[in-house]
């Protein structure tokens, strides 16, 4: 799968289903999209129930998605060095 490289994930299907993966840069599955009655997007991060981001504006939920999952992976990163050098 080719994703540009100014994306920062690809909601996959979109234009052809109302729901599908959200996939980042590196192939990683993070979570959900859907489309709420042809007019709301929205983002359920994997393991949720409830969705995350709900937003009128298809851009502005790529934008959220992107700040989230960047701030997941920092905090993340954060933490395995921090478990490794205690």
């Amino acid at each position: 799968m080719f994703i540009p490289h100014y994306w920062k994930v690809l909601l996959d299907g979109y234009g052809e289903v109302e729901s599908g993966d959200v996939i980042t840069k590196d192939g990683e599955i993070i979570g959900t999209w859907s489309l709420v009655d042809d007019v709301f997007y929205t983002f359920t991060p994997d393991g949720e129930e409830d969705y995350l981001f709900f937003d009128p504006f298809l851009g502005l939920l790529c934008c959220n998605i992107a700040e989230w999952h960047a701030e997941k992976e920092a905090a993340q990163g954060v933490l395995g060095v921090a478990q490794t050098d205690g």
